[in-house]
């Protein structure tokens, strides 16, 4: 990203609801060009929405005018509220909005404690006095906590503090609470420790000698299909407004994308590895009266190659600082952190180029998808598509 350059937020995505007003936090693609949106109401709390394609548009695709009529700030960084004095004819038929704290396709889910993460139909996240609540898809519950007990568990092992399941049933998992700040709110003298500290983990954890037998395998053609995935669903909705300006770069990085990942071929003559698959900085809590680094969210666990994770973390760090959250002075800390991390584990830097270019088109699909960041996502396809 490193022509990207640093930006703010664009104008949020604000939509009007009856005589409610939701700001749009962030979103997902849906199908069929359905829009997954998680919104905060005029109380500040968070409500799961979905919004229909406009069947003016031909199936599958959304409307830039969504909001009420006028252009849809996601289109770019319009300075615009996003807000019209009247909705566009039909538009509150293709919103629908789930009450405060409420799912009819997650059971446990019940509108106390503080909501924190509302996936329409998908997932929610609560904290409550003791930790966490995870509440899913019935028959989803037992695989995260697995997954958070089997790979938590050897994280604990290699030192990290991680989310102990204190509960699970067929709908949800509770979990305990990590200590620890998140590291974009650190001091700088803190952000220095907690990147050191996880270099000094992680190659532990990656090398750890007896991976869970039940980790599922994710190589490089799963990964280009994640990539060609995200892509799809932009060029689908079109959610940030750019993919018929960007039709031909999005195409190339695509098909640099496939053939770059495709020709490392199985995992370079050795071993998959314990791999994370979402890390990034937002999954780590540093303790800084302990120096203790917690890990989070196993959810997604599998064993791949160990430049995948590498390469999404250091490709976020790139991301922090192009949303103007993160300076080039910490960017570097956490740039030679995870230098070092790669040279403990024995990365291959081929290998871990292509990982963050593959990165690099994924966020392309998930930014685009975020109303305030989808001008943001725009410049990263702009900067990809010149690299290929």
């Amino acid at each position: 990203m490193s022509g990207t350059g640093t930006a703010g937020p664009g104008a949020p995505l604000v939509l009007r609801w009856g005589d409610e007003r939701l700001t749009v936090v962030r979103g997902w693609p849906g199908a069929r060009g359905e829009r997954i949106l998680e919104c905060r109401d005029g109380a500040g709390r968070l409500r799961a929405a979905r919004l229909a394609p406009d069947p003016a548009n031909g199936p599958g695709a959304a409307s830039a005018t969504d909001a009420a009529g006028e252009r849809d700030p996601a289109a770019g960084d319009s300075a615009a509220s996003g807000v019209g004095s009247e909705p566009a004819p039909g538009w509150d038929d293709r919103l629908k909005v789930l009450p405060y704290g409420q799912d009819p396709k997650l059971r446990s889910l019940r509108p106390d404690g503080e909501l924190l993460v509302h996936r329409a139909s998908k997932r929610a996240v609560v904290r409550t006095a003791d930790g966490f609540v995870k509440h899913l898809r019935r028959g989803r519950a037992a695989g995260v906590a697995r997954a958070t007990a089997e790979t938590g568990g050897l994280a604990a092992e290699a030192g990290f503090a991680v989310p102990r399941v204190v509960a699970a049933d067929e709908d949800s998992v509770t979990l305990s609470a990590v200590p620890g700040t998140a590291l974009l709110d650190l001091s700088e003298a803190d952000w220095a420790r907690a990147w050191d500290r996880w270099a000094r983990l992680w190659p532990q954890l990656v090398l750890a000698p007896v991976p869970p037998a039940g980790l599922g395998i994710h190589d490089v053609a799963d990964e280009a299909e994640v990539v060609a995935g995200w892509s799809a669903h932009v060029r689908e909705s079109d959610p940030g407004g750019f993919a018929d300006r960007l039709r031909e770069q999005l195409q190339a990085i695509d098909e640099r994308t496939r053939d770059s990942l495709l020709a490392l071929g199985g995992a370079g003559g050795r071993e998959t590895v314990v791999a994370h698959r979402d890390l990034h900085d937002g999954q780590m809590l540093f303790d800084a009266e302990t120096g203790g680094l917690g890990l989070l969210d196993f959810d997604t666990a599998v064993a791949a190659d160990r430049e995948l994770d590498l390469g999404n973390l250091d490709v976020h760090v790139d991301l922090r600082v192009a949303q103007g959250l993160v300076d080039p002075a910490r960017a570097a800390v956490a740039h030679a952190a995870i230098e070092r991390a790669a040279d403990a584990v024995d990365a291959d830097a081929h290998r871990l180029d292509v990982y963050r270019h593959a990165a690099r088109a994924r966020l392309v699909g998930v930014y685009a998808f975020r109303p305030q960041w989808a001008g943001l996502a725009a410049r990263m396809a702009e900067d990809l598509a010149r690299d290929v």
